[in-house]
């Protein structure tokens, strides 16, 4: 089985993250795996993953479309990871003749979300699901699955998802660590919720007055700026951080919060349980796949900064018990999400698509 993967945007995604450690899996599963990068963010892809060089997945950065035609007919199936490089795959099955891989879309967003209704960004991101003829759509959460169906009437295949556990596992901690709450700031990214991330750390900073650590990751301190806000005080700002280093925040912390609108799945949030941090999630979205509120998780309305800070001012204040013994739900659920048993997910919905075709 020969696949070839879109990555078009760079590294340092959560949805980059899956489709890197998936396709190693894919690899040791016998299956022919590349990536197609943009030649121009090729650098920063290959800093983000080091763990690339000696996996057995093959890099081709293509300089745009016509070079990507040029690699389709060398593969069976050629797979989209977002509505650009769907976008990208579709042009470049036109030039191509013969015999040519078989499209796939890696459903990972619900990206027409993501833009205001009506604006071409929108009407793009909405064509994504129709624009290839019997193609194999897939996603890791039903909420994808619905979403997809319910507005474009397409069916989406379900895989399973993935935590890398040799770089997201738990590390032990002191008895008199200080209570330490993380949180990923991403401006550029308006649905992940930056400034109410950056308010709802200055409240904890004011209400526990040093007796709280808290940590923020994700962008360089000049993207704050940039948006008019500005770090609260007494909160370390990591800047962008490589998957090793996000591990050892997480491994660090009590708390994580990804206080976006909505998440279609939570990656971050399921990392942080690998390495046995509780993470508050928002209740919009597919994060029910594996979170239970106040079992392993805090999942509440991220719409309202009173309800975020009495969910972990509740938790932060709970019984040191309560708070280890959802630390090991926690670990527990992650640990039910590997990269083998994804890998082999995957492999058999391509298997089944190619049988289909033949």
């Amino acid at each position: 089985m020969r696949l070839l993967f879109i990555l078009p945007g760079g590294g340092g995604t959560g949805g980059a993250h899956s489709v890197v450690q998936e396709a190693g899996g894919l690899v040791r599963l016998g299956a022919e795996v590349a990536l197609a990068l943009s030649q121009d963010r090729a650098e920063d892809f290959a800093w983000h993953y080091p763990e690339l060089k000696g996996s057995g997945v093959r890099l081709h950065a293509v300089a745009g479309t016509e070079a990507l035609a040029a690699l389709l007919p060398g593969f069976d199936i050629a797979c989209a990871t977002s509505a650009p490089s769907a976008h990208m795959l579709a042009d470049a099955l036109t030039l191509t003749k013969g015999k040519t891989a078989r499209p796939a879309y890696y459903v990972q967003d619900y990206e027409p979300l993501i833009f205001s209704p009506g604006t071409q960004k929108w009407r793009d991101a909405r064509a994504t699901y129709a624009m290839f003829e019997a193609p194999l759509l897939f996603a890791k959460t039903d909420w994808l699955r619905r979403v997809v169906n319910d507005n474009h009437g397409r069916a989406v295949e379900k895989v399973r998802a993935s935590i890398d556990h040799a770089t997201y596992q738990p590390a032990g901690r002191t008895a008199d660590a200080p209570l330490t709450v993380s949180a990923m700031v991403r401006p550029k990214t308006p649905r992940r919720g930056p400034r109410r991330t950056l308010r709802v750390l200055r409240a904890l900073s004011d209400a526990y007055d040093g007796r709280l650590r808290l940590i923020s990751f994700g962008c360089p301190a000049e993207d704050i700026g940039a948006i008019g806000a500005r770090l609260p005080r007494r909160v370390e700002h990591r800047g962008v951080l490589r998957r090793g280093q996000v591990a050892e925040v997480l491994q660090q912390s009590d708390l994580f919060l990804d206080l976006s609108d909505y998440q279609a799945f939570g990656r971050t949030g399921l990392e942080a349980m690998a390495c046995g941090c509780v993470p508050l999630l928002p209740v919009f979205g597919g994060a029910d796949e594996f979170a239970r509120h106040w079992d392993n998780a805090l999942v509440v309305d991220t719409r309202s900064d009173a309800a975020i800070l009495e969910a972990a001012g509740a938790f932060l204040g709970a019984d040191p018990a309560v708070r280890e013994r959802m630390r090991g739900r926690a670990i527990a659920t992650a640990a039910n999400y590997t990269v083998e048993k994804a890998a082999m997910s995957e492999y058999q919905a391509f298997s089944n698509f190619l049988a289909r075709a033949s």
